[in-house]
C-alpha cells in the first residue's frame, strides 16, 4: 500500500534522533576561580579541569601565565626534594652518572687499583660492604 501525499499523517513527518542529547542547563564555563588545576588529554586532544568542565586552551595558557607564581612554589619545592635525595643518597647520584656513561657505550671504568679499564659485565659477585672495610683497616696496619 502507497500513501499518497494527503494521506500522511503528523507523525510520518516527525523525525526522532535518538544520538543527540542536548543539555540545555550545563554551565558553560569553569568556574573553579583562581584554584585551578588542569588536566590534559592527549588522546582526546582537550584541557580539562578538576571540575570536570573543558577548559579552552587559550584560557589553561592564560591562566599559567597570570599565575606563575604558583608554578615557581612547586618547581622550588621540587628542587628542595632533589637537594634532600642528594643529601641522603650521594652513592645513587654516582651511580646514575656511571650508568649514564656506561650506557652511551662510549665510558669504561677503571679498577682503583691497577687502573686497567673494565666492563660490568666482568663483575660476577659481589662483597660486604662491612667485610670490605675491616679488611681495609687491616691492610692499613700492617
Amino acid at each position: 500500500m502507497t500513501l499518497t501525499r494527503e494521506e500522511k499523517t503528523e507523525s510520518d513527518k516527525i523525525i526522532t534522533l535518538d544520538v543527540i542529547r542536548l543539555e540545555r542547563h550545563k554551565p558553560r564555563k569553569c568556574t573553579c576561580g583562581d584554584d585551578k588545576h588542569f588536566t590534559v588529554d592527549k588522546v582526546n586532544r582537550e584541557i580539562t579541569c578538576d571540575c570536570g568542565m573543558t577548559v579552552d586552551p587559550f584560557e589553561a595558557m592564560l591562566h599559567l601565565a597570570e599565575h606563575y607564581d604558583q608554578l615557581n612554589r612547586q618547581h622550588e619545592s621540587l628542587n628542595q626534594q632533589r637537594l634532600q635525595w642528594l643529601k641522603e643518597k650521594p652513592h645513587s647520584v654516582m651511580f646514575k652518572s656511571l650508568e649514564r656513561d656506561y650506557q652511551r657505550g662510549k665510558m669504561l671504568p677503571y679498577c682503583p687499583r691497577c687502573e686497567r679499564p673494565f666492563d660490568y659485565k666482568n663483575i660476577n659477585s659481589h662483597v660486604s660492604a662491612e667485610y670490605f672495610r675491616k679488611w681495609q683497616e687491616r691492610q692499613q696496619r700492617t
